[in-house]
């Protein structure tokens, strides 16, 4: 048991860990309020379907039925064909506000982030108006009666969700005619 060597003090941590453990500290704090910002997010786009309800609901239906040239149907056909035709441009302008974009054209991913919320925005009221077709009163949280467009147009839901399938066909359809094309003039 010889020896003579004294109990050693264990070595302080490197710079470099010292300082990664304050960014796991700082990374917490963040991750906490990215959690607080979605939550903040969904309580605040509830709260703005059902003011969108309150406010586009059945009055909408009802201008509609009464101005729209060929009533609440033609209205309908219209919204459908519209929605998915807007979600493509949204998806389109997503594709311009990439990372590398904002950082070698700030001013055009600017531009395609503000065209990409201009083409959601109006999906907000589209959806509050597609669910408003389909509430016959009768569901598990709330009964009443129905919603005026369920009350005199019963199957306008349906005449929706076709104009929205035939136009997402269309849009299948266009994309790969062009895509076919661009490939046949590239060789």
């Amino acid at each position: 048991m010889g020896g003579s060597a004294k109990p050693r003090r264990p070595r302080a941590a490197p710079a470099a860990s010292r300082v990664r453990g304050a960014g796991k500290k700082e990374k917490k704090s963040r991750d906490g309020l990215f959690g607080c910002l979605v939550f903040l997010l969904i309580a605040g786009g509830i709260v703005l379907l059902a003011t969108i309800d309150s406010l586009w609901g059945d009055d909408t239906w009802r201008w509609a039925a009464r101005n729209w040239p060929g009533g609440a149907y033609a209205f309908a056909v219209c919204l459908g064909a519209a929605a998915p035709l807007l979600f493509a441009l949204f998806l389109r302008a997503m594709g311009g506000a990439d990372r590398k974009s904002w950082k070698a054209h700030p001013g055009r991913a600017l531009g395609s982030t503000m065209l990409a919320v201009l083409a959601a925005a109006p999906l907000v009221p589209f959806l509050s108006l597609a669910f408003n077709t389909v509430d016959s009163g009768k569901s598990k949280h709330r009964s009443g009666p129905p919603s005026w467009v369920f009350g005199h147009y019963p199957w306008l839901w349906a005449v929706g969700i076709f104009s929205t399938l035939a136009t997402v066909v269309m849009l299948v359809w266009l994309t790969v005619i062009l895509t076919r094309r661009s490939d046949a003039a590239r060789t």
